[in-house]
């Protein structure tokens, strides 16, 4: 006996998979008919089932104005429109298909991203290529949109870095630290070259750590208002001496063993522009108090 697995992800539409059902019909039993009926009525309400899932997740990325033009009488009368009509045309339902997988990105990029993607020139694009007869070489066409695709990548960043350098949040941030900084270069902070501002309990003993370095070590991260978002509890934290953002990095290499000290890093040593999930916002500036607890240099080769 032949199984059938019925999947309601994302379809596909074979060409043949179409097929009109009204001869079949006309000589079935009442008892195949009444099969049918159960047949239709559980794969109707579990391709629903799956549907308000979906629709469920997707309200939840939709903003109001998005949610106030979906309809689901629009969604019943595509769903109608389809079930309902002429199965013969099976190259035309697989247009609309594509069609319907194409408009995603369109929207995509001209709603999240500011450029208009025409959809008559995907159109007229796709006409040129899928009437030809034959490619020459396919492969140049999936070059060409790998190309277009990163620099959209590269575009869409730029977009978003600007907007955050604009935001103000990232200009308060940038203010606040310099004036903590500030204020610390007059309690007897020194600052480096690169913009850290420190300050040396106990500088420790022996040779001072070296990028190359493994290092053993206590550390306590802190906002500038005080409040903490890591650090390490009974056990010292172990990692290479080049790990961590470029301030903490530089402040390493000041210490030996058993040396001590609170940093002041900047946001742009620290985190920069993208910040750490909900934690650090843009250029947000940090302190930290390190203690260096090990030292292990690279084994000779």
């Amino acid at each position: 006996m032949r199984k059938f697995l019925i999947s309601l992800g994302v379809a596909t539409l074979a060409a043949g998979s179409l097929i009109s059902c009204g001869d079949k019909q006309s000589t079935a039993s009442k008892e195949d008919k009444a099969f049918a009926d159960t047949l239709a009525t559980t794969l109707g309400q579990f391709a629903a089932a799956q549907q308000q899932g979906n629709f469920n997740r997707m309200k939840a990325n939709m903003s109001e104005e998005e949610l106030a033009k979906y309809s689901k009488k629009d969604f019943l009368d595509g769903l109608r429109a389809v079930l309902t009509s002429d199965t013969s045309r099976v190259a035309y339902y697989q247009g609309v298909q594509l069609g319907l997988q194409l408009l995603q990105p369109i929207m995509g990029v001209s709603q999240n991203y500011g450029f208009p993607v025409d959809p008559e020139v995907v159109y007229n694009a796709f006409k040129e290529v899928y009437m030809q007869d034959s490619l020459a070489s396919p492969d140049e066409y999936f070059v060409a949109y790998q190309t277009a695709y990163q620099q959209l990548q590269t575009r869409a960043q730029e977009i978003e870095r600007k907007r955050i350098s604009e935001s103000d949040e990232n200009q308060e941030n940038l203010k606040a630290g310099a004036a903590y900084a500030e204020k610390a270069l007059g309690e007897g902070y020194t600052k480096s070259e690169s913009g850290i501002v420190y300050k040396i309990e106990n500088p420790g003993t022996g040779d001072k750590v070296k990028p190359t370095d493994k290092v053993s070590i206590f550390y306590k991260g802190k906002k500038i208002d005080g409040s903490v978002f890591d650090e390490t509890k009974t056990d010292p934290y172990n990692a290479s001496a080049s790990a961590f953002i470029p301030g903490f990095n530089e402040a390493l290499t000041m210490l030996a063993k058993g040396g001590k000290m609170t940093v002041i890093i900047p946001g742009e040593l620290a985190y920069g522009l993208e910040g750490a999930g909900n934690l650090i916002g843009p250029n947000e500036t940090l302190v930290f108090d390190i203690e260096v607890a090990d030292i292990q240099a690279p084994a000779a080769k």
